[in-house]
């Protein structure tokens, strides 16, 4: 277990030994990560140097993510290639682990019954999936339906391989209100009425720990995260 306060672009860019370990990550300054497929044309780069948001690229494929000072639990889990946890096929990789995401968030949401589940099917996009995380559906991610019956993302993954090591990193967000929705949107390249949709998008497609725990704090994310990792 390792604790780390530092900027995105600093833990996307550090390269992990191949052993067992869950990194919590604190960031200490907003920022947007592309995929590794992603460019920065997608970006207003004069609108986010205004707003002192970091661009970064992760090595790991997917759409972009919003980061935000005390606003997620960002978690990297690394396992070794002669782990047993390890499943060669990339597809299915990250399904174990997203059980260990769904007990946990269970435990938290021990008072109100939430009808969550494991993605199992290849990636959805949906209409923005392509180029934002949330807008979609990954295999081992934790989904579920809010109420009006439209699918809402809770935990978000991306994974990379090597040689030697599976990483995955995983973001659940504790807060995602309107305002973030619109921020984001004031930092993509598109015009207004590209940002519009995309922002209404985010705010049904986002499922903040908030709306299904109120007062959960992101110790008690990772007390229950490592409580259910330790049982595999």
């Amino acid at each position: 277990m390792h604790d780390v306060r530092t900027t995105a672009k600093e833990q996307h860019g550090r390269d992990l030994p191949a052993e067992r370990s869950v990194w919590n990550v604190d960031i200490v300054a907003s920022a947007i990560v592309l995929g590794s497929r992603q460019t920065e044309a997608e970006l207003d780069l004069d609108a986010c140097a205004n707003e002192h948001v970091e661009i970064v690229r992760r090595r790991s494929g997917g759409g972009m993510v919003f980061l935000s000072p005390g606003k997620q639990v960002w978690l990297d889990v690394v396992i070794p290639k002669d782990d047993r946890l390890w499943i060669d096929d990339v597809g299915q990789a990250a399904w174990w682990l997203g059980d260990v995401w769904l007990a946990a968030i269970e435990s938290l949401t021990a008072a109100r019954k939430i009808h969550a589940h494991v993605h199992r099917q290849d990636l959805v996009r949906g209409e923005y999936g392509d180029r934002v995380c949330f807008s979609g559906a990954g295999p081992g991610e934790v989904m579920m339906l809010d109420d009006a019956g439209n699918p809402a993302k809770i935990v978000g993954i991306s994974q990379r391989r090597t040689r030697d090591l599976a990483r995955f990193q995983c973001t659940m967000y504790l807060q995602w209100e309107p305002v973030l929705s619109q921020q984001f949107g004031r930092w993509l390249s598109d015009p207004n009425d590209g940002r519009v949709e995309l922002q209404s998008n985010l705010e049904h497609s986002v499922m903040p720990l908030s709306r299904i725990a109120s007062g959960t704090t992101a110790s008690d994310v990772l007390a229950a995260f490592m409580a259910q990792i330790t049982l595999v």
